[in-house]
């Protein structure tokens, strides 16, 4: 029973770690090589729906920089980008140029269809918990299923 105990603690420790690791990733922006070594962490860590809005959220940025430089008649350039985003966490990325997080909310309602988890077999489909199948296989299988079409009552 002990051991039983030990192993369920570890394995929900474990859990929460992973879980946690993507919001604990900073970006450096100390250099070039940095920088880009940061954003592939960022790209193993977060799901790809993260990932695009994490993605989507960097663009915004560099164009609100590029257009304030702009209008200061001046060039934008990568260090002050890097710079600018040095030290930023996750959320503070997603939320820099929009802080309600609307515009964060839009697109990850977006990229749920843009991103649809693919399966090698159908047994990991159904048993994934990170990702329900939204229709039953067994009633798949039988051919049948809840839709009605013209004619049936």
């Amino acid at each position: 029973m002990r051991k039983l105990t030990v192993v369920v603690l570890a394995v929900a420790f474990a859990g929460t770690a992973s879980a946690a690791g993507w919001r604990d990733l900073r970006v450096d922006g100390s250099s070039e090589e940095a920088f880009a070594r940061s954003m592939t962490e960022f790209k193993d860590e977060l799901s790809p729906r993260r990932a695009h809005v994490f993605g989507e959220a960097l663009k915004d940025i560099w164009i609100q920089g590029a257009t304030a430089a702009e209008a200061e008649q001046r060039e934008y350039t990568a260090d002050e980008y890097y710079k600018l985003l040095d030290g930023l966490r996750y959320e503070e990325v997603v939320n820099y140029t929009d802080p309600t997080g609307d515009t964060a909310e839009k697109r990850y309602r977006d990229a749920r269809f843009m991103f649809k988890p693919r399966y090698a077999s159908i047994e990991r489909a159904t048993t994934d918990p990170r990702y329900p199948v939204p229709w039953s296989y067994e009633a798949y299988a039988r051919g049948s299923t809840d839709l009605k079409g013209s004619g049936q009552k």
